[in-house]
Protein backbone atom coordinates (compact mmCIF):
# COMPACT_ATOMS: atom_id res chain seq x y z
CA UNK A 1 0.00 0.00 0.00
CA UNK A 2 1.52 3.25 -0.99
CA UNK A 3 0.56 6.43 1.32
CA UNK A 4 0.24 9.58 0.08
CA UNK A 5 1.66 13.33 1.55
CA UNK A 6 -1.71 13.95 2.22
CA UNK A 7 -2.46 11.21 4.25
CA UNK A 8 0.09 11.30 6.21
CA UNK A 9 -0.28 14.83 7.14
CA UNK A 10 -3.58 14.60 7.86
CA UNK A 11 -2.83 11.50 9.98
CA UNK A 12 -1.47 13.89 12.82
CA UNK A 13 -4.33 15.08 15.69
CA UNK A 14 -4.60 19.06 15.61
CA UNK A 15 -4.00 18.78 19.55
CA UNK A 16 -1.37 16.33 19.69
CA UNK A 17 0.33 19.33 17.78
CA UNK A 18 -1.01 22.15 19.75
CA UNK A 19 0.99 20.80 22.78
CA UNK A 20 4.07 20.17 21.27
CA UNK A 21 7.11 22.48 21.78
CA UNK A 22 7.39 26.27 19.62
CA UNK A 23 10.27 24.60 17.81
CA UNK A 24 8.09 21.43 17.08
CA UNK A 25 6.01 23.55 15.80
CA UNK A 26 7.67 25.93 14.22
CA UNK A 27 9.23 23.01 11.64
CA UNK A 28 10.17 20.05 13.28
CA UNK A 29 6.40 18.84 12.43
CA UNK A 30 6.43 20.01 8.80
CA UNK A 31 9.84 18.15 8.15
CA UNK A 32 8.95 15.02 9.55
CA UNK A 33 6.11 14.75 6.99
CA UNK A 34 8.41 14.47 3.90
CA UNK A 35 10.68 11.97 5.95
CA UNK A 36 7.52 9.95 6.66
CA UNK A 37 6.12 9.70 3.17
CA UNK A 38 9.90 8.38 2.30
CA UNK A 39 10.19 5.84 4.80
CA UNK A 40 6.71 4.77 5.21
CA UNK A 41 6.72 3.73 1.31
CA UNK A 42 9.95 1.98 1.88
CA UNK A 43 8.47 -0.66 4.26
CA UNK A 44 9.92 0.97 7.58
CA UNK A 45 8.01 0.04 10.43
CA UNK A 46 7.73 2.66 13.54
CA UNK A 47 10.06 0.87 15.63
CA UNK A 48 12.83 0.12 12.82
CA UNK A 49 12.33 4.65 12.61
CA UNK A 50 13.03 4.22 16.63
CA UNK A 51 16.19 2.36 16.22
CA UNK A 52 17.69 4.32 13.67
CA UNK A 53 17.10 7.40 15.56
CA UNK A 54 19.24 5.99 18.41
CA UNK A 55 21.97 6.38 15.89
CA UNK A 56 21.79 9.20 15.16
CA UNK A 57 21.65 10.21 18.27
CA UNK A 58 25.33 8.13 19.09
CA UNK A 59 26.73 10.08 15.36
CA UNK A 60 26.17 13.26 16.73
CA UNK A 61 27.27 12.80 20.35
CA UNK A 62 30.80 11.72 19.28
CA UNK A 63 30.78 14.32 16.75
CA UNK A 64 30.64 16.72 19.70
CA UNK A 65 33.28 14.68 21.48
CA UNK A 66 35.90 14.80 18.29
CA UNK A 67 35.21 18.34 18.57
CA UNK A 68 36.43 19.34 14.79
CA UNK A 69 34.61 22.22 12.91
CA UNK A 70 33.01 19.69 10.69
CA UNK A 71 32.18 17.19 13.23
CA UNK A 72 30.38 19.88 15.01
CA UNK A 73 28.46 20.99 11.97
CA UNK A 74 27.62 17.09 11.63
CA UNK A 75 26.66 16.53 15.45
CA UNK A 76 24.13 19.78 14.90
CA UNK A 77 22.76 17.81 11.91
CA UNK A 78 22.27 14.74 13.44
CA UNK A 79 20.70 15.56 16.64
CA UNK A 80 17.95 18.24 14.97
CA UNK A 81 17.28 14.91 12.80
CA UNK A 82 17.00 12.87 15.37
CA UNK A 83 13.94 15.21 16.68
CA UNK A 84 12.24 14.63 13.42
CA UNK A 85 12.78 11.23 13.04
CA UNK A 86 11.39 11.40 16.69
CA UNK A 87 8.16 12.15 14.85
CA UNK A 88 7.95 10.08 11.79
CA UNK A 89 7.95 6.93 13.84
CA UNK A 90 4.66 8.29 15.28
CA UNK A 91 3.55 9.34 12.29
CA UNK A 92 3.84 6.12 11.02
CA UNK A 93 2.58 4.07 13.66
CA UNK A 94 -0.80 6.67 13.32
CA UNK A 95 -1.15 6.09 9.66
CA UNK A 96 -0.64 2.12 9.67
CA UNK A 97 -2.60 2.15 12.88
CA UNK A 98 0.34 0.43 14.59
CA UNK A 99 0.71 2.00 17.66
CA UNK A 100 1.65 -0.33 20.87
CA UNK A 101 2.80 -0.48 23.56
CA UNK A 102 6.49 -2.02 22.88
CA UNK A 103 6.15 0.89 20.29
CA UNK A 104 5.94 3.65 23.26
CA UNK A 105 9.09 2.27 24.99
CA UNK A 106 11.44 1.66 21.55
CA UNK A 107 10.35 5.73 20.88
CA UNK A 108 11.27 6.10 24.76
CA UNK A 109 14.77 4.85 24.56
CA UNK A 110 15.67 7.20 21.80
CA UNK A 111 14.94 10.33 24.36
CA UNK A 112 16.41 8.74 27.19
CA UNK A 113 19.73 8.12 24.88
CA UNK A 114 19.69 11.55 24.05
CA UNK A 115 19.52 12.64 27.74
CA UNK A 116 22.33 10.16 28.79
CA UNK A 117 25.16 11.18 26.69
CA UNK A 118 24.29 14.57 25.24
CA UNK A 119 24.98 17.33 28.21
CA UNK A 120 28.26 15.55 28.21
CA UNK A 121 29.19 15.39 24.95
CA UNK A 122 28.63 18.62 24.70
CA UNK A 123 30.93 19.29 27.75
CA UNK A 124 33.91 17.36 25.84
CA UNK A 125 33.03 19.97 23.11
CA UNK A 126 33.86 22.53 25.24
CA UNK A 127 37.12 20.88 27.07
CA UNK A 128 38.28 20.00 23.62
CA UNK A 129 37.80 23.89 22.43
CA UNK A 130 36.98 25.60 24.78
CA UNK A 131 33.94 28.41 25.02
CA UNK A 132 32.94 31.67 25.51
CA UNK A 133 33.52 32.17 29.20
CA UNK A 134 35.54 29.04 29.64
CA UNK A 135 38.59 27.96 28.43
CA UNK A 136 40.25 24.86 26.51
CA UNK A 137 40.97 22.13 28.90
CA UNK A 138 38.57 22.97 32.44
CA UNK A 139 37.93 19.88 34.05
CA UNK A 140 35.25 21.32 35.40
CA UNK A 141 32.66 21.64 32.61
CA UNK A 142 33.18 17.87 32.07
CA UNK A 143 31.56 17.55 35.76
CA UNK A 144 29.03 19.96 34.62
CA UNK A 145 27.91 18.24 31.28
CA UNK A 146 28.13 15.00 33.22
CA UNK A 147 25.55 16.21 36.22
CA UNK A 148 23.39 17.60 33.58
CA UNK A 149 22.69 14.30 32.11
CA UNK A 150 22.54 12.47 35.40
CA UNK A 151 19.61 15.13 36.93
CA UNK A 152 18.02 15.00 33.04
CA UNK A 153 17.81 11.26 33.15
CA UNK A 154 16.80 10.86 36.88
CA UNK A 155 14.45 13.32 37.21
CA UNK A 156 12.69 11.23 34.02
CA UNK A 157 13.21 8.17 36.06
CA UNK A 158 11.83 9.36 39.12
CA UNK A 159 8.75 10.12 37.40
CA UNK A 160 8.29 7.42 35.17
CA UNK A 161 8.54 5.27 38.85
CA UNK A 162 5.99 7.25 40.37
CA UNK A 163 3.74 6.73 37.46
CA UNK A 164 4.34 2.82 37.73
CA UNK A 165 3.41 2.30 41.27
CA UNK A 166 0.66 5.11 41.09
CA UNK A 167 -0.95 2.70 38.14
CA UNK A 168 -1.73 0.06 41.44
CA UNK A 169 -4.25 2.50 42.98
CA UNK A 170 -7.77 1.75 43.39
CA UNK A 171 -8.00 5.72 42.32
CA UNK A 172 -5.43 6.17 39.93
CA UNK A 173 -6.25 8.37 36.96
CA UNK A 174 -4.15 8.31 33.58
CA UNK A 175 -2.71 11.92 32.67
CA UNK A 176 -4.45 12.97 29.94
CA UNK A 177 -3.03 16.33 28.15
CA UNK A 178 -6.27 16.60 26.02
CA UNK A 179 -8.61 17.41 28.84
CA UNK A 180 -5.82 18.51 31.38
CA UNK A 181 -5.89 21.79 32.99
CA UNK A 182 -3.88 24.98 32.12
CA UNK A 183 -4.15 26.24 35.62
CA UNK A 184 -2.27 22.87 37.02
CA UNK A 185 0.83 22.42 38.55
CA UNK A 186 1.55 19.22 35.91
CA UNK A 187 0.56 20.71 33.13
CA UNK A 188 3.03 23.99 33.94
CA UNK A 189 5.62 21.62 34.53
CA UNK A 190 4.97 19.55 31.24
CA UNK A 191 5.17 22.67 29.13
CA UNK A 192 8.03 24.42 31.10
CA UNK A 193 9.77 21.22 30.21
CA UNK A 194 8.82 20.78 26.22
CA UNK A 195 9.91 24.52 25.74
CA UNK A 196 13.30 24.11 27.56
CA UNK A 197 14.34 20.53 27.00
CA UNK A 198 15.32 18.28 24.48
CA UNK A 199 12.37 19.17 21.90
CA UNK A 200 12.50 22.84 22.46
CA UNK A 201 14.92 25.79 23.22
CA UNK A 202 18.02 22.69 22.96
CA UNK A 203 17.60 22.17 19.61
CA UNK A 204 17.64 26.53 18.23
CA UNK A 205 20.67 26.44 20.77
CA UNK A 206 22.79 23.52 19.59
CA UNK A 207 22.70 25.78 16.23
CA UNK A 208 23.10 29.24 18.12
CA UNK A 209 25.74 28.01 20.30
CA UNK A 210 28.10 26.36 17.23
CA UNK A 211 28.11 30.04 15.80
CA UNK A 212 28.71 31.85 18.32
CA UNK A 213 31.38 29.39 20.04
CA UNK A 214 29.37 29.23 23.71
CA UNK A 215 28.79 25.80 24.37
CA UNK A 216 30.27 26.59 27.70
CA UNK A 217 26.92 28.61 28.50
CA UNK A 218 24.26 25.85 26.90
CA UNK A 219 26.01 23.10 29.41
CA UNK A 220 25.63 26.06 32.12
CA UNK A 221 22.14 26.66 31.86
CA UNK A 222 21.12 22.58 31.43
CA UNK A 223 23.01 21.91 34.73
CA UNK A 224 20.65 24.83 36.26
CA UNK A 225 17.78 24.07 34.20
CA UNK A 226 18.00 19.95 35.08
CA UNK A 227 19.02 20.37 38.46
CA UNK A 228 16.01 22.71 39.28
CA UNK A 229 14.10 20.28 37.37
CA UNK A 230 15.27 16.90 39.45
CA UNK A 231 15.06 18.66 42.32
CA UNK A 232 10.98 19.81 42.05
CA UNK A 233 10.13 16.67 40.87
CA UNK A 234 11.66 14.74 43.62
CA UNK A 235 9.83 17.12 46.31
CA UNK A 236 6.81 17.15 44.40
CA UNK A 237 6.54 13.45 44.24
CA UNK A 238 7.89 12.75 47.49
CA UNK A 239 5.12 14.82 49.12
CA UNK A 240 2.69 13.39 46.41
CA UNK A 241 3.44 9.76 47.78
CA UNK A 242 3.44 11.10 52.04
CA UNK A 243 0.16 13.00 51.23
CA UNK A 244 -1.43 9.70 50.00
CA UNK A 245 0.21 7.32 52.56
CA UNK A 246 -1.60 9.53 55.21
CA UNK A 247 -4.76 9.99 53.40
CA UNK A 248 -4.92 6.23 52.90
CA UNK A 249 -3.90 5.77 56.98
CA UNK A 250 -0.66 4.11 56.05
CA UNK A 251 2.89 4.72 57.22
CA UNK A 252 1.34 5.92 60.41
Amino acid sequence: MEYSFKSIVASLPQKKNSNSSWWVKLWVRKASFPFTWLFINLGFSPNAVSVLSITFVIAACTGYVISTPASIITAVVLINVWLVLDCVDGNIARCKKQKTVYGEFVDDIGGYYVVAFIYLAIAFCVYNIGGLLIEEGNKWILAAGGVASICDILARLINKDYVNFSKNRPDYVQDDYRTESKKSLSYVRRRVSKELGVSGLFMPLTIVCAIWHCYDLMVLFYLLFNGFALLSTTVIYIYKADKYDKQNGHGL
